[in-house]
């Protein structure tokens, strides 16, 4: 967890007698304002009061509501990919490339689950050409390497996976499958049991990541 040192600008009062900025709990409140109402709609001003600070200090923070949704977006991002890379080396290497796969999945949406707002944010961000969608897409597909891009190639090699675009499993599990838990409000409404037990939203992501597999095996 980072604080922040507030900076002193010429002709304006001191930021120092402020509360530190908890940079975690703030970009997850940016996450979820971008998500909710797109980078038009939020407001730094409201992501500011959320976070609890001044406008001035989150501006001297991240400097423009750009600079706040590229470091929300990269502290969500960064998180999912950690919790995806820290299970590939939970998994035994004598687990196999199915049961890895199935795990990856589930890892991927329980995550999401707990986070939903990077799947909704990507929901709005990919409906259209930006140079934000430009960003995510350079940033986090073109120059990082996923567990489940590497699961598919291995099964793909060994005669286990089909030959399809990653675009199309990757889609089906982040925004199909993951609409499941980042619209689980929705969800929820159609069937009320599964806000009654605790354990239903498991077996739905659990059913989810087997339906994936499945379709991938050749």
């Amino acid at each position: 967890m980072t604080t922040l040192k507030a900076r002193r600008r010429p002709g304006r009062p001191s930021l120092s007698d402020q509360s530190p900025l908890d940079d975690e709990a703030c970009l997850d409140r940016a996450l979820e304002a971008f998500a909710e109402r797109g980078f038009e709609g939020a407001s730094l001003r409201e992501i500011a009061e959320t976070c609890g600070v001044s406008h001035g200090l989150l501006n001297a923070r991240f400097g423009s509501k750009l600079g706040l949704w590229t470091a929300a977006v990269d502290h969500g991002m960064d998180r999912l990919h950690q919790r995806m890379v820290e299970l590939e080396t939970r998994l035994s290497d004598s687990t196999g490339i199915e049961d890895r796969m199935h795990a990856a999945c589930v890892d991927f949406l329980a995550t999401v689950a707990a986070y939903p707002a990077i799947i909704q944010l990507m929901n709005i961000e990919g409906s259209r050409r930006s140079p934000r969608l430009d960003y995510i897409v350079e940033t986090f597909f073109r120059n990082r390497q996923w567990p489940f891009a590497a699961l598919l190639q291995e099964g793909r090699e060994a005669g286990l996976f089909r030959h399809v675009h990653i675009a199309v499993p990757f889609t089906m599990l982040a925004h199909g499958a993951g609409a499941l838990v980042a619209l689980r409000p929705l969800v929820e409404a159609v069937d009320e049991r599964l806000r009654q037990e605790p354990e239903a939203q498991a077996q739905l992501i659990s059913s989810a990541a087997d339906l994936i597999v499945r379709g991938l095996r050749v």
